[in-house]
């Protein structure tokens, strides 16, 4: 009997531990509020420039996006190696949620820079220049609205769903204003509301010594 008691004492704490591991809190929420507080940061700047609040002169354009981005990713690589030895990182929830968000990164990074060498490759057929970047943000948010779903199914965190709910809205209000100012100000919102707070949200929840 002893030892049938040690075997059913043992797979109870197998079984405990696949527990806890499958509902560890997320630890990337460093990563949110890096990302969202820079690029609503940026958002912010190139509104007050399109407003004549401030003059960022002929760079308005790129420079407060190349910054971001750049200091973005510095930060998300020298954070993201501590953020991989927080307890709890190794769960397929984390890694999951990890994966999905360098992924939609690595593919926004780029969609912009692709459009920085053919946004005025379409003028002959009526696209104005710099039109097409007025899609950053749709796509950006529709994109954080994916991840953000994904991550709450993968690492069990239900109430994320409302802000990708949030992100889609965002999403669809970029759309309609693609072709005005005040898209930026929507950016701003949702970049502080829908990506900074769910991450200081997550920091706060993140565990601090052992899982």
């Amino acid at each position: 009997m002893s030892t049938k008691d040690d075997i059913s004492d043992d797979l109870a704490y197998v079984k405990a531990l696949a527990e806890e591991g499958r509902d560890t809190p997320l630890v990337g929420g460093i990563m949110y509020v890096i990302w969202g507080g820079l690029i609503g940061a940026a958002a912010l700047l190139v509104y007050a420039h399109a407003m004549r609040w401030i003059n960022l002169g002929p760079m308005a354009g790129y420079a407060p996006w190349l910054t971001a981005s750049a200091i973005g990713w510095v930060l998300s690589i020298i954070l993201g190696r501590r953020t991989s030895r927080k307890p709890g990182a190794a769960t397929l929830g984390n890694k999951t949620a990890t994966a999905v968000w360098f992924s939609v990164g690595v593919f926004i990074t780029g969609f912009w820079f692709v459009l920085m060498a053919i946004h005025g490759n379409f003028t002959d057929v009526g696209v104005p220049p710099y039109f097409l970047f007025g899609l950053m943000f749709p796509m950006f948010f529709g994109l954080y609205g994916v991840a953000l779903y994904a991550t709450a199914t993968a690492a069990r965190a239900t109430w994320l769903r409302w802000f990708a709910a949030l992100s889609w809205i965002m999403s669809a209000i970029s759309m309609v204003l693609m072709a005005s100012p005040h898209q930026m100000l929507v950016a701003v919102i949702g970049c502080f509301l829908g990506v900074a707070a769910p991450g200081l949200i997550l920091m706060r929840n993140e565990p601090s010594e052992i899982v």
